[in-house]
């Protein structure tokens, strides 16, 4: 996602937000070098010389708060950090890679990346460089390391992560009308049908994102691929083990057609969600009279930009939020996404950086004062998020018994950025048939 959010920023004016982006390709085979991350791999590691660079995508706040994060610490430990900040990541560590210049240590928005470095052994095992892989499973998401995980060894975890199994609402007028908060998908096509009954759409949607029109929509059918049919499912899916037109796939499409596609759900009708900017698209909620009641998108939503001003200055008392209700009963599934580090290189002092990184439940906490950063690390004291709002959206990851990345990050990018967004244009337009788009997707898959 992390694309997607630059696009965001030029339309919203916001800070660049975790992993935004849909750009999942893995690394060009014919990318060479490795700069001591093939031979770095195994054996003991080699004196560090004090320095380590850091490689990243996200910026503004988000850079500034990481540099917080990391400073103090390193200073203690005699340790300078190197930062290489860069809008287009994605491109450029495949660069650096391929010129056998690699950084010592960078933060992928997309486990595509690093899993294809972690496959040509260019990216260090996280056991090799001294980190307690079982401690750091233990303190993080059920299942969030499986994104970084390659034939049993796991390269890489995320130093912050993205919720997008949410749905927000404006407090006020849901309480004047008396909806209550949904705890089933049952619950919430029931709250729907009221809504549109008592004389309004009940849902608010955006797909459009410049270049990368559509992408919302990916997010709506991730997270229903994973909500009814479970996270074997899901992972099969985004390996095309279980291709689009099949009735897995169909199954979460059921669910869009339900919420965003029935007559009258939709705020201006669905056809208008392709030519709505997704970045104010949930605005109309907090109209007199509201437009609609609620809206689905992920937690960079709450970044100034976003939400109305007059929202944004009084988010806790103004905006409520609650997870995508489950399907299965005591099944709490969150989609989500992340920046994962991994390490190219094998001395002393990666290690200790990746072991402060990964371990230390302290790390971070400068960083979520910013309002940008969740942690993925259940024990992180959630008294450093700037308000109630995010303190809520880190119980909902902390409560969730399955946690999946973001599906299209992962899918290779002419799908999970090209011919899946390019579905959710033409179906939610009314351009083309469910049959044809499942079939276009598939069709698309690279064969090698």
């Amino acid at each position: 996602m992390h694309r997607r959010m630059s696009t965001a920023i030029a339309m919203a004016g916001a800070v660049v937000v975790l992993t935004s982006g849909c750009l999942a390709q893995s690394p060009d085979s014919s990318s060479g070098g490795g700069g001591g991350g093939g031979g770095a791999t195994s054996g003991a590691a080699a004196q560090g010389d004090g320095q380590v660079t850091i490689m990243f995508g996200f910026g503004n706040d988000q850079t500034q708060g990481f540099k917080n994060s990391l400073d103090a610490w390193a200073k203690q430990n005699n340790i300078k950090i190197n930062y290489e900040q860069s809008s287009s990541f994605d491109t450029l560590i495949q660069t650096k890679v391929a010129g056998n210049t690699p950084p010592d240590i960078a933060a992928f928005p997309q486990p595509g990346i690093l899993n294809g470095y972690a496959a040509k052994k260019k990216i260090v095992a996280l056991d090799a460089l001294g980190v307690d892989v079982e401690k750091v499973r233990g303190q993080m998401l059920p299942g969030i390391l499986d994104a970084a995980t390659v034939e049993g060894k796991v390269y890489g975890a995320p130093i912050g992560m993205n919720v997008k199994s949410l749905y927000w609402y404006d407090k006020a007028q849901f309480a004047a009308k008396g909806y209550q908060v949904p705890k089933t998908q049952a619950e919430l096509e029931a709250l729907f049908a009221k809504i549109k009954a008592d004389g309004t759409a009940p849902l608010c949607i955006g797909l459009e994102s410049g270049a990368a029109t559509g992408w919302p929509g990916t997010d709506w059918i991730e997270d229903y691929m994973l909500q009814v049919n479970g996270p074997e499912v899901y992972d099969k899916w985004v390996k095309h083990e279980v291709k689009f037109d099949s009735p897995e796939t169909r199954k979460a499409f059921d669910v869009y057609n339900k919420l965003v596609m029935t007559d009258g759900y939709a705020y201006g009708g669905a056809k208008a969600a392709v030519s709505t900017a997704f970045g104010t698209a949930l605005n109309p909620m907090f109209k007199t009279p509201p437009g609609c009641y609620t809206g689905k998108q992920g937690n960079f939503i709450t970044q100034k930009g976003f939400f109305p001003d007059d929202i944004f200055k009084n988010l806790d008392s103004k905006v409520g939020v609650f997870v995508t209700p489950p399907v299965t009963a005591g099944e709490q599934r969150v989609l989500g996404g992340g920046d994962l580090v991994g390490a190219f290189k094998n001395d002393s002092d990666v290690q200790k950086v990746m072991k402060y990184m990964l371990e230390d439940t302290t790390f971070g906490g400068p960083w979520a004062k910013t309002g940008g950063f969740l942690s993925p690390n259940k024990n992180f004291d959630a008294s450093n998020y700037p308000n109630q709002t995010l303190k809520d959206i880190q119980g909902i990851a902390n409560n969730a018994k399955v946690f999946r990345f973001d599906g299209s990050d992962m899918m290779p990018g002419k799908v999970g950025a090209g011919s899946f967004w390019k579905a959710m244009v033409d179906y939610t337009s009314g351009q083309a048939q469910l049959d044809q788009v499942l079939t276009s997707v598939d069709d698309s898959w690279p064969t090698s």
